[in-house]
């Protein structure tokens, strides 16, 4: 009977002691969970557009919510931030990119406070600044960008259909960059077309441009220099080009031909110089294009070239002789010949014109003579005849 009392005893300790182990653990006076960290988790801001409406929100995480915000610097003119909220809306006003610390309060005790500095870019509207693009050159790579100022996220290219045209067949626009390249290639001309850009926030513009395509090279006169003239004679000599597109048009650009003489269009200067002298002027080519080459050159007109010696003295057999041609005009210097040859004994020299030497025996009598000058005029020399009579006489 006591053994079964001291058990029961034991039994009813142990239960109270239970109790109250359970008890004080429920009631350590702990008022619930503790709040984990707050922070902040917006790391960016989207841009804006310049008197387009903005709206994004600020968040955060952990702490107690809800939470309260405040900035600073205050936001750009026009933009506010919801304090409760959270929110930043408005209408901004003015182009820039600013940084504002960002202030975020939970609700629990003690209050967490956590700073985040952030930008913020407002930009222009998306327009194409491009007013007009390069030419492109036949054969050589062509790549040039449609330039544009503004737009939020990847801007969009394309050419605008129906509109004003399209690009030459070897070119293309890239619908993501902009940039309009290829390699044109014949037909040259000015092609025209009509660009669209357009952003993610639907924006969008466009812009009448041109590509013109030329010759790779343009005309260049090759003519390095023009024969002379003489008085009074025809004088026609075609200038030479390469080069250019289409037809060419030559003109005197500066100076003056030679009184007489004209330049056609063609490029055939041509007429008969009346004066002697010389002319310096600039002629001056120009393409379809309008892609030009100009070059200085220059006409010497010289007087006609003429055989001024009237009559050769006469010579005896075996005599020393001598007597020299004159003659005048012409560009020197020239060069003489004689047709048939003189008496035996007797030379003609080439350069000077001088006959000399000594006839021989058997060679009287008149002897009826054609001498002829040649000058240095290029590329076709002037030659002039005269017939003279040579009489050798006795010793």
């Amino acid at each position: 009977m006591k053994r079964r009392d001291i058990g029961s005893m034991i039994l009813f300790i142990v239960i109270l002691s239970a109790s109250t182990i359970l008890g004080l653990t429920g009631c350590g006076g702990d008022s619930g969970p503790t709040p984990g960290n707050a922070t902040i988790t917006t790391t960016s801001l989207p841009p804006g557009t310049i008197n387009r409406a903005y709206s994004t929100s600020l968040s955060g995480a952990g702490g107690a919510s809800p939470y309260t915000w405040s900035v600073s610097p205050a936001l750009p003119g026009n933009l506010s931030l919801d304090t409760a909220t959270g929110a930043i809306t408005g209408t901004p006003g003015t182009q820039a990119t600013t940084i504002h610390t960002f202030t975020m309060h939970d609700s629990s005790v003690p209050v967490q406070t956590v700073a985040q500095p952030l930008s913020i870019t407002i930009l222009p509207p998306l327009a194409i600044t491009s007013t007009a693009l390069p030419d492109a050159s036949i054969g050589s790579a062509y790549n040039q960008p449609v330039q544009t100022v503004g737009g939020v996220g990847p801007l969009t290219f394309s050419i605008v259909l129906p509109g004003t045209g399209t690009l030459p067949s070897t070119l293309n626009l890239n619908p993501a960059t902009g940039v309009v390249s290829g390699t044109p290639a014949a037909p040259a001309g000015t092609f025209p077309f009509t660009v669209q850009v357009a952003d993610t926030t639907g924006q969008q513009d466009t812009k009448a441009l041109s590509v013109r395509v030329i010759p790779s090279t343009p005309p260049q006169i090759t003519t390095t220099s023009l024969q002379g003239g003489t008085i009074n004679q025809p004088y026609n000599q075609t200038l030479q080009a390469t080069g250019g597109i289409g037809a060419l048009s030559w003109v005197i650009s500066g100076g003056s031909l030679p009184a007489g003489l004209i330049l056609t269009p063609a490029g055939t200067i041509t007429g008969t110089p009346i004066n002697a002298g010389t002319s310096n002027f600039t002629v001056t080519v120009t393409d379809a294009f309008n892609q030009f080459a100009t070059k200085n050159l220059s006409i010497v007109v010289t007087p006609a070239l003429e055989i001024t010696t009237p009559s050769l003295p006469n010579a005896n057999e075996n005599l020393p002789y001598t007597a020299t041609l004159q003659s005048s005009g012409g560009t020197p210097p020239v060069t003489w010949s004689v047709t048939p040859n003189l008496p035996s004994g007797l030379t003609l020299n080439p350069v000077t014109g001088e006959i000399s030497g000594a006839p021989a025996s058997m060679n009287q009598g008149p002897h009826l003579l054609t001498f002829s000058v040649q000058d240095s005029r290029t590329p076709t020399p002037g030659i002039v005849s005269k017939q003279l009579s040579l009489t050798v006489l006795p010793p």
